[in-house]
């Protein structure tokens, strides 16, 4: 009888534990960090009421018999699932996804914990606001940032406005494209080739036009001394023609005098005779007169004495035909022969003379000088033309070498070791191909736009090989030194500046190249922290600059169950927990960091719930146990009555 109410009594204070622990779950279910226990069961030791035996002759063997005494707690384990995660936007809280935990240190002994609602003290250590439990991790090199997490373990500790030292700028980083398809502009030296071109061009240009304009001169006097040797010639052969025209009335006039005078034949009369003479007259006269235009002095002289000659003839004549003046026909022929002979010598020796002597000799020598001058005109205007073509190419190619389309500007500023800022302006310009140009200006200037230094250092070539990659073989870079002197920032001294331009390309699309990096900066001030993934500590300065400040240490064990729990979230180690392996996030079985973000409770209140109105039913039936045994006694003590 004794024996059911034990194991009653044991069922009762065993799921009163349960309950306990069920009660501690429940009450942790938003504890930061919290790990949910539960309660494993087993049975004690049973009393043999009769003991197995084994088959013997043609009987079985038989089965213990055994009464158990009740019930024990076996195990409480705690359960280390990952809990959910709670975004809280501060950057001093971690979580941890998987295993790990974060290692606690009072300058005594290590806790662990899940917990990482962690902040900054007034020291700047980096510790548990609640317990002032420093959080152990590495520290970052004051000067490289580098954190060497094979050193010993040691507190983080981040100091408000903590200093970032200046560094000085030894090296600028190019990168993105350059245009294939740019137009190239001429290099310096075929700037000035391009230039002397033009300039002696032109000067070919102003001898040639120099020498036009001398050859028209010289075709526009050819040509009116033309016109003129024509007019004469003109003026000579209407001479020519008008003495002719009389001496030939002259020589029938005095043809048909003759046959008067002589009688034989006697074809002529006075009459016919006195109109020839008259006819021959007024031909004469004519001759005169063109003589006169014409102006020879020779042919005017004897057009004079041809004209005196036929008058004296023609008056004869008519004196003749008037029975006046004694005149006969024998007298008649005598001043016909004159007047021939005048008009004879006029023609030969005047008019006729002058035409071919003179006039036309004249007139062909003036061609001929015009047609010389015509082809040396000709020959000056081609040369013109092509010195006026030369200078017109000249200029395009002047145009071609100054092109600067594929100018790409770029400006960079970089720091002296004292921390001021040098903005410096570049460009880049294609001079060939699959070849640039990169150019600096000669000053740098600060924010202000005030000079602070001048550049020196030649211009750097960048290649490119025919797929439009960096070809470092035909490239040549040139350093640039930056030297104060003279300004506001001498004291820093001048320094080098090496140009790295091997993260360039050369493709069609457009032009993006710039200064993508440059290995330096000013001074400045802690601002703030952040927290990655690794669980190092980043320092926002307010220089703009980043640095690595500190690192947090992770710990694992071969049986987290094993470990003690301290209060305040903590656990500490025991000889079944196995020591703590200690080493960075993302290694050895260790979990990841989450920064800004807190681990809650793993507790489930459904389960928990569940688990209560069973660990209640258990604990009801066992205390019917209990009333049910003790009504047996109390029937059992009854019988003595």
């Amino acid at each position: 009888m004794m024996r059911s109410l034990f194991a009653g009594v044991s069922g009762l204070r065993n799921h009163q534990t349960r309950m306990d622990v069920i009660g501690n779950n429940i009450a942790n279910v938003n504890t930061v960090g919290f790990k949910g226990s539960r309660v494993n069961f087993q049975d004690i030791l049973s009393q043999t009421l009769q003991g197995a035996s084994s088959p013997q002759g043609n009987r079985g063997g038989t089965n213990p018999k055994q009464v158990g005494l009740g019930m024990a707690v076996a195990s409480i384990d705690t359960i280390f699932t990952d809990g959910s995660y709670q975004p809280t936007g501060k950057q001093t809280d971690l979580a941890i996804t998987g295993q790990g935990f974060f290692i606690l240190a009072d300058g005594n002994q290590k806790y662990y914990t899940r917990a990482g609602n962690f902040d900054f003290d007034v020291q700047g250590n980096y510790v548990v606001p609640g317990t002032g439990l420093k959080v152990a991790g590495w520290m970052a090199d004051s000067v490289t940032g580098n954190i060497d997490t094979t050193g010993d373990l040691t507190t983080i500790k981040i100091p408000v406005g903590e200093m970032m030292k200046a560094q000085q700028t030894s090296r600028i980083t190019f990168g993105k494209n350059l245009s294939a398809s740019a137009i190239k502009t001429g290099t310096e030296a075929e700037r000035v080739a391009a230039d002397a071109a033009l300039a002696a061009a032109q000067a070919d240009k102003t001898l040639a036009d120099a020498d036009l304009q001398s050859a028209q001169t010289a075709l526009a006097t050819a040509t009116t001394a033309l016109n003129a040797a024509q007019t004469a010639k003109v003026k000579a052969e209407a001479v020519e023609t008008a003495i002719k025209n009389a001496r030939d009335a002259m020589i029938a006039a005095k043809a048909a005098a003759n046959d008067l005078d002589t009688g034989a034949p006697p074809t002529a009369t006075p009459a016919s005779v006195a109109a020839l003479a008259n006819t021959a007259a007024a031909l004469a006269a004519a001759a005169k007169t063109a003589a006169d235009k014409d102006g020879d002095t020779t042919t005017i002289t004897k057009a004079t004495t041809l004209q005196t000659d036929a008058n004296s003839f023609k008056t004869a004549a008519e004196n003749l035909v008037a029975g006046l003046g004694g005149a006969s026909p024998h007298s008649v022929a005598l001043l016909a022969d004159i007047a021939e002979a005048s008009a004879n010598d006029a023609y030969d020796n005047g008019a006729k003379a002058e035409l071919d002597n003179v006039a036309t000799p004249a007139f062909t020598a003036a061609q001929n000088e015009k047609n010389i001058k015509e082809a040396d005109y000709k020959t000056a205007a081609q040369t013109a033309l092509d010195a006026a073509t030369a200078v017109t190419n000249a200029s395009e190619a002047v145009k071609a070498a100054y092109n600067e389309t594929s100018k790409v500007p770029m400006q960079v500023t970089i720091y002296d070791s004292q921390g001021n800022p040098y903005t410096i302006n570049a460009s880049i310009i294609k001079t060939g191909d699959n070849t640039w140009e990169f150019t600096p200006s000669g000053t740098a200037v600060n924010k202000d736009g005030v000079t602070v230094g001048t550049i020196t250092g030649n211009p750097s070539t960048i290649a490119f090989d025919r797929f439009g990659v960096y070809d470092a073989l035909n490239t040549m870079v040139n350093s640039l030194t930056i030297d104060p002197a003279g300004g506001p920032y001498a004291g820093a001294g001048a320094f080098t500046v090496d140009l790295d331009f091997s993260a360039i390309s050369q493709y069609a699309s457009e032009s993006t190249a710039k200064a993508t990096e440059q290995n330096g900066w000013a001074d400045g001030t802690l601002d703030g922290v952040t927290i990655d993934a690794t669980g190092t500590i980043v320092g926002n300065f307010t220089n703009g600059m980043s640095k690595n400040l500190a690192r947090v240490a992770m710990a694992v064990f071969n049986n987290p169950g094993g470990l003690n729990k301290a209060g305040d979230n903590l656990y500490t180690e025991t000889n079944n927990s196995g020591i703590a392996d200690i080493g960075t996030s993302g290694t050895g079985g260790r979990g990841e960091f989450a920064g800004g973000t807190l681990e809650m409770s793993n507790v489930d209140l459904a389960q928990q719930f569940s688990d209560m109105i069973i660990t209640q039913r258990g604990f009801q039936a066992n205390s019917k146990i209990i009333t049910t045994t003790d009504e047996m006694l109390e029937l059992l003590a009854n019988l003595k009555r």
